[in-house]
């Protein structure tokens, strides 16, 4: 049952303490679902929290209902008319199909087109300026796309831009035109779509760049990828990008993200998608909603600590402008912020523990708003602080600090051998063999062979069989020093299927014995040990079918950093091979 609205008085009186009053800043809002009966009155939460902008929808099959004929329902009259008394600014999706045209499916034709292009243009004239911003459909490239459109999603979609684009520029030209609403950053198809001329029908980029069971470090380099295919494609120039949806689904397995998580990546997502020069970012959601539990609050509109990080950003960044990311060690964190009245702020985190001692501290508060005093002695840890003042003492690397020597996503490229890194597999107990061929689908650029299934992504590996003999997906790193090196990372399976097997090579020997993963066995194995390497020393990351024959649903999500280490001595002893790959399908 939703609160009162007396009740709800009651939770912003809570929100609206000192720490965290603030003014609105246009970079931060949220998704919203007013138009699937969410109650209006929530949208004085935001307006509380200083959000000042939401994404939501005003659905083309129930505003025409007859072609050519526009009406609005009392819902959406309502839940936009409180809207526009809390002075919150909507992106509206236009979207999705209407059984009026093309059978229902997702328009293709080009009547059909036209007249998604002109609901487009109804809501704009019924709306009047309350709406600045429209973003054209959502996840084309996913699973919001039915029916022939399937056949050519770029096609089709950019098809779908350009009639939308040039429908509501001749009537709105002061209304900002959102394009793309992927599902992710598949750079394949914003390829196809910028070189079909995408770019002159938008005004701003939007992704969905979830990381589902990933943390938040690292969105800052796709969104940097996307960025440089833009300007690659536009005479050097960048294109506004905002981020409509990202959030986290609160879960136990194969990622933990439990509340006081959620708090930290609302922080730590922000700062990273600022730092890489998006514009906007819309978290996915305000609230929980029948069990996804993404929201900043509960079903209830109880304020959960997502709602105070998400509060106390705001206060703190105060609308400054992001200035730089301060040289810190790997896996520390340091983005400068700075408004034009000279208040510098800092956003610091460290994915391990690190006392620091900073100088030049006027106020230091946590992620949730709690002041940390301003003695300069403070832990940085995967929990957020923002600290004001001309700081100096950040601290910077030195000989001691681990340092980053690969990463599978960052160094994932179209060339074997790139920073030490090859693709290949091995066919049952058989020799390791380059993989021939890096090419694309819609989604992912990968390596790939002469076998059904098998590939290596930035993100991936699935395994294939031969016959009856499985064909092991490897990702090899040749180590180009001598001494230690730190690795950390993990294998996730799939919640289908029949599981695959994991395993860790050193020089052909396991460091990590095989594991079972997926349904029936732990959704992921997660590693962090040292090893010695000498020059040319091979680790071998290995997936393979696992124990059935179904590859169906063996594509396996892999991530891993190698780091320096300064240890003397292995943090982990080699573990026992239990059989040969080749005979272990069970």
């Amino acid at each position: 049952m939703h609160l009162s609205a007396k009740a709800g008085t009651m939770v912003l009186a809570l929100l609206l303490q000192s720490t965290l009053a603030a003014a609105e800043d246009s970079r931060v809002g949220v998704m919203t679902h007013f138009a699937q009966g969410w109650d209006p009155a929530e949208a004085d939460d935001a307006a509380g929290k200083s959000i000042g902008n939401v994404r939501d929808e005003l659905y083309w099959a129930n505003v025409e209902v007859k072609p050519g004929v526009y009406t609005f329902q009392a819902s959406y009259e309502t839940y936009m008319a409180r809207l526009k008394k809390d002075n919150i600014s909507p992106l509206i999706e236009l979207d999705f199909e209407n059984p009026l045209y093309d059978g229902g499916n997702t328009p293709y034709t080009p009547a059909s087109l036209t007249a998604f292009a002109k609901y487009g243009v109804a809501l704009l004239s019924h709306y009047g300026s309350q709406i600045q911003a429209v973003e054209v459909w959502n996840e084309f490239n996913g699973s919001f796309c039915t029916g022939p459109a399937i056949n050519d999603r770029d096609g089709t979609y950019m098809a779908m831009l350009t009639a939308t684009y040039t429908e509501i520029k001749a009537v709105r030209p002061d209304v900002t035109v959102v394009g793309g609403a992927t599902s992710s950053i598949p750079l394949p198809y914003w390829s196809k779509l910028i070189s079909d001329g995408a770019l002159s029908y938008m005004d701003v980029l939007s992704v969905h760049p979830y990381r589902y069971n990933s943390p938040p470090e690292g969105i800052e380099i796709d969104i940097a990828a996307l960025q440089t295919l833009v300007k690659n494609a536009n005479n050097g120039q960048p294109k506004p990008i905002w981020v409509t949806e990202i959030g986290w689904l609160e879960q136990t397995s194969p990622l933990l993200v439990d509340d006081p998580t959620l708090a930290k990546y609302v922080a730590r997502t922000y700062a990273l998608l600022l730092s890489a020069g998006v514009e906007r970012v819309y978290w996915y959601m305000l609230r929980d909603d029948s069990g996804v539990n993404m929201g900043l609050f509960t079903d209830d509109m109880a304020p959960k600590p997502a709602a105070y990080a998400m509060s106390t950003l705001i206060a703190e960044l105060d609308g400054a402008p992001f200035v730089k990311k301060e040289n810190t060690p790997d896996n520390v964190y340091s983005m400068v912020f700075q408004g034009s009245t000279g208040k510098q702020v800092r956003i610091m985190w460290s994915m391990s523990s690190r006392p620091v001692y900073l100088r030049g501290v006027t106020k230091a508060v946590d992620m949730l708003g709690n002041s940390l005093g301003t003695s300069g002695s403070y832990t940085l840890s995967d929990s957020p602080i923002y600290v004001e003042g001309n700081v100096t003492g950040v601290p910077a690397p030195s000989a001691s600090d681990e340092v980053i020597l690969a990463s599978s996503a960052v160094d994932f490229a179209g060339a074997q051998g790139n920073n030490g890194w090859s693709y290949g597999y091995s066919v049952g107990s058989g020799p390791f063999t380059l993989m021939s061929t890096y090419t694309s689908d819609a989604w992912n650029y990968y390596w790939t062979d002469n076998f059904s299934f098998l590939s290596v992504t930035e993100a991936d590996m699935h395994p294939s069989l031969q016959g009856s003999t499985p064909v092991n997906v490897i990702r090899r790193w040749t180590s180009n020093r001598a001494g230690f090196v730190h690795l950390v990372g993990d294998f996730q399976g799939t919640d289908q299927g029949d599981g695959v097997g994991v395993t860790i090579l050193l020089d052909g020997q396991p460091e990590l014995a095989r594991k079972l993963i997926g349904p029936g066995y732990p959704a992921a194995e997660n590693f962090d040990f040292v090893v010695p390497v000498s020059i040319g020393s091979t680790i071998d990351f290995v997936v393979d079918v696992g124990p059935g024959a179904d590859m169906n649903y063996d594509a396996t999500a892999f991530s891993v950093q190698i780091l320096t280490s300064n240890s003397t001595t292995s943090a982990q002893s080699p573990s026992p091979v239990v059989a040969g790959l080749a005979d272990q399908r069970d």
